[in-house]
């Protein structure tokens, strides 16, 4: 380059460093721009493996309460030692006791013990189809009046699908017309017959009620739960899943400088068959 330019300037003194400085200072306008991109690189490179990090640490801090619960034993505030270098707090709510219908949790009533619901999930080799029983269960205090019913439902799992007219196939079904079709979040199928009057009830001399139906689809078989609704605001919607709901929420903190670096807020419910994770969510 500066052969190139003494040739072109001849033998004129001086005006080779000119020519030296802007190459000088192009240079800089280069390297500069480079380091600052080469930093911010790493930079994010850090703070996307301090993310990782600390949601590995947080989901375990979720996980160590669910796991108190589940035992009956308080849950832990915090985690007893660092993971993965990150402090980790835990918040447990308690929001009182629920019941899940048609995807939703709801309050029962007080009396939601008189009745027990669940739902069996058989596979009929000759029909070569998934038959679905729903079982309602008398269970309230002797010389308790009939109750009646007014819905009853199931959500199927995902890959699933209801058999068309399948539960007419069953004399002794609470209904036997064909259900109301809702999809949930997780596309999966939630049935629900609404019952027609008279109404049909349940009492100590006829103590199990039921509703059968098809489903045929692939996939996971887990996942489904049953209901039922009584036409007494002192029972309402009892579901298979119910039990004391709890929104847990782990933040996962960096001890160096005490920057979040990630949270997870779980909605579940642990009732006395279980425990039930309804949602999981990594907010950063």
């Amino acid at each position: 380059m500066l052969r190139l330019l003494k040739k072109l300037i001849r033998d004129e003194k001086g005006q080779v460093l000119p020519a030296v400085l802007g190459l000088l200072v192009l240079g800089g306008l280069i390297i500069a721009p480079s380091i600052n991109y080469v930093s911010t690189c790493l930079n994010s490179s850090r703070m996307i493996n301090a993310g990782i990090r600390g949601t590995y640490a947080a989901d375990a801090g979720i996980e160590d309460a669910l796991w108190s619960l589940a035992k009956g034993s308080p849950p832990p505030a915090q985690l007893s030692e660092n993971l993965n270098q990150m402090s980790v707090e835990i918040e447990t709510e308690n929001n009182g006791y629920y019941t899940l219908y048609l995807g939703e949790l709801i309050e029962p009533g007080k009396h939601n013990d008189y009745l027990d619901v669940d739902g069996e999930m058989v596979w009929d080799e000759e029909e070569e189809a998934y038959k679905y029983t729903i079982n309602i269960t008398w269970q309230a205090e002797p010389g308790a009046p009939d109750i009646k019913l007014q819905q009853v439902g199931a959500r199927i799992p995902v890959g699933y699908s209801y058999q068309t007219g399948s539960a007419a196939n069953f004399e002794e079904n609470l209904s036997t017309d064909e259900p109301d079709e809702l999809l949930d979040e997780q596309d999966a199928y939630m049935l629900n017959w609404v019952l027609s009057p008279p109404l049909p009830s349940i009492s100590p001399s006829n103590p199990v009620r039921t509703q059968t139906f098809y489903i045929t689809g692939e996939g996971n078989p887990e996942g489904h739960y049953a209901w039922v609704v009584a036409n007494r605001t002192d029972v309402g919607a009892v579901g298979e899943i119910a039990g004391a709901y709890y929104q847990i929420t782990a933040t996962a903190t960096s001890p160096e400088d005490g920057r979040t670096t990630a949270q997870i807020v779980a909605d579940v419910v642990v009732g006395l068959d279980g425990t039930y994770i309804l949602s999981w969510q990594v907010l950063n």
